[in-house]
């Protein structure tokens, strides 16, 4: 997957990078979170990455989506809503900790 910035605004209010992108999929393949944080972890992107939003593009092999860059997972946790964290693959410590 090949992932194209179409945009990037500094947000300094919650200390965090909003990212506007286009990936390149393989022909019939559906946008996926995982598959995109693993390529903008080897494009070597630093910081906690959350996938916010991913929709396919019809009749194109693309998608588009937003991602937020934030410094490190605990001022992603403070921000973001629970779906969003879950999506991603963030677990809450309180969860962990009621079902052991």
């Amino acid at each position: 997957m090949e992932i194209k910035i179409d945009s990037k605004v500094d947000d300094k209010y919650f200390d965090r990078e909003i990212i506007n992108f286009t990936a390149k999929l393989k022909s019939g393949e559906p946008a996926k979170i995982d598959e995109t944080k693993k390529a903008w972890e080897d494009e070597g992107k630093n910081g906690f990455l959350v996938i916010y939003t991913i929709k396919s593009t019809y009749g194109k092999n693309e998608a588009k989506g937003v991602a937020h860059v934030y410094k490190n997972e605990e001022m992603a946790k403070k921000i973001l809503p629970k779906y969003i964290l879950e999506k991603n693959g963030v677990k809450d410590g309180k969860e962990e900790a009621e079902k052991k």
